[in-house]
């Protein structure tokens, strides 16, 4: 009965919508540099949009590339549970999956560049990333995301407005 009450407790402060409309996001990134990441998010009920701005380095003296990339990209991502809301009539959980996809071009800066490098400065990614987020109230929403462009472990907030 414990559980029972403390699980009734927990779904009575989960928000009862999923968040819509527009975020701002702003984030840092880890693993194998450190970043920060800026944008905008549109969430649809199961989809969403999104134009994210990432600046990361990876410094020598930590077994990195010795290097600064910056990085904008457009993309989108299937919210997996807002599918679920949609098709089966679901009440939001609390929290969402999303798997999506983001391209765009990134121009890499080496702290000791060599005539290679130079010529490496600009390219363009394609990156498939999986999502994690939770909203804390307020039109105020945590994520955790993992994807293959560097930094490829990311987590920060999504502010409604």
């Amino acid at each position: 009965m414990l559980a029972a009450g403390l699980c009734a407790g927990a779904a009575a402060q989960a928000p009862s919508q999923a968040p819509n409309g527009r975020q701002l996001q702003v984030g840092l990134g880890v693993v194998p540099s450190a970043g920060l990441q800026v944008g905008y998010v549109a969430l649809r009920s199961f989809y969403s949009q999104e134009f994210i701005l990432t600046a990361d380095v990876s410094p020598s003296y930590r077994g990195g590339e010795g290097n600064v990339q910056l990085s904008g990209s457009l993309g989108g991502s299937i919210r997996i549970l807002g599918i679920e809301r949609t098709l089966g009539n679901a009440g939001y959980r609390g929290y969402d999956l999303d798997v999506g996809v983001r391209f765009g071009p990134a121009l890499l800066f080496a702290f000791h560049e060599t005539r290679f490098t130079k010529n490496q400065r600009f390219s363009l990614f394609l990156e498939l990333f999986g999502r994690f987020s939770t909203t804390l109230g307020d039109g105020v929403t945590l994520f955790a995301e993992a994807g293959f462009h560097r930094p490829a472990f990311r987590v920060g907030l999504w502010f409604s407005f």
